[in-house]
């Protein structure tokens, strides 16, 4: 058994209370009696500015494993120092955890909100998953599948056909983490769960209004993702209580 905490969209600097909010999901997180790892599907920061980033990994735990990917508002060249593993082009990496491997990939287009795999992160994930020790969970901040709002639904990952064959052709492959919607996801997509934490920095609205798009005063929250000894996930939603500290 795995327990992955997935956390998303803290876009650090976006509000003067983004990084308590993205503290007390962290608290939450540290009072589970179990974690194994800990990912954050992008936006990190809202502006991509390098003293973002830096307020971004002060708070997180330095004792626990942890994967991040980009999004939308991240900025390679300021995230790239943050992440060691990081090379030139997109801000991929691979986090192992026992023989899960939890494979990150940078769907981030400069300058623009929909998300892309490029061919290099495309390679990237081809060799990480044949390298793999066991199964695999791909990790991306921008989903490809619908979430009903037109907004969002207009910057999803526009070559979703790539990740299809990613997925379809990696029997190792166990599904799919995401972002950007600001809401608990929960579909399949070629077959596997695909699975979105639920926003940091604030919540989509519910009734798929876009003005504004956003609800700022909703609590924070985190999936909770655990993976038993069949690959089988076990997903909770959590909400923080009004009053958590």
């Amino acid at each position: 058994m795995t327990v992955v905490a997935h956390l998303s969209d803290p876009h650090i600097g976006a509000t003067a209370a983004s990084v308590d909010r993205l503290d007390r999901v962290l608290a939450e997180v540290g009072r589970l009696p179990r974690l194994d790892a800990l990912l954050i599907t992008g936006d990190l920061a809202d502006h991509g500015l390098p003293d973002e980033y830096a307020a971004f990994f002060a708070a997180l735990p330095p004792a626990v494993p942890t994967l991040v990917t980009p999004g939308n508002h991240d900025v390679r060249d300021a995230l790239r120092p943050f992440v060691p593993a990081a090379g030139a082009g997109p801000v991929n990496s691979v986090l192992d955890v026992a023989d899960l491997r939890l494979v990150g990939l940078d769907t981030s287009v400069p300058g623009r909100d929909e998300g892309y795999l490029e061919p290099a992160t495309l390679a990237f994930a081809r060799n990480a998953i044949d390298q793999a020790p066991g199964r695999v969970l791909l990790a991306m901040h921008h989903p490809s599948i619908p979430v009903g709002n037109p907004v969002l639904d207009g910057m999803a990952l526009t070559n979703a056909s790539a990740l299809t064959e990613l997925v379809t052709s990696s029997p190792s492959v166990i599904g799919c983490l995401t972002g950007h919607v600001h809401s608990g996801l929960a579909g399949t997509f070629a077959g596997r769960p695909m699975l979105g934490a639920v926003g940091i920095v604030s919540t989509l609205r519910i009734d798929g209004g876009t003005d504004p798009l956003e609800d700022r005063t909703a609590m924070p929250g985190l999936a909770l993702h655990t993976i038993d000894d069949s690959g089988g996930i076990i997903t909770v939603f959590h909400a923080l209580a009004p009053g958590t500290t």
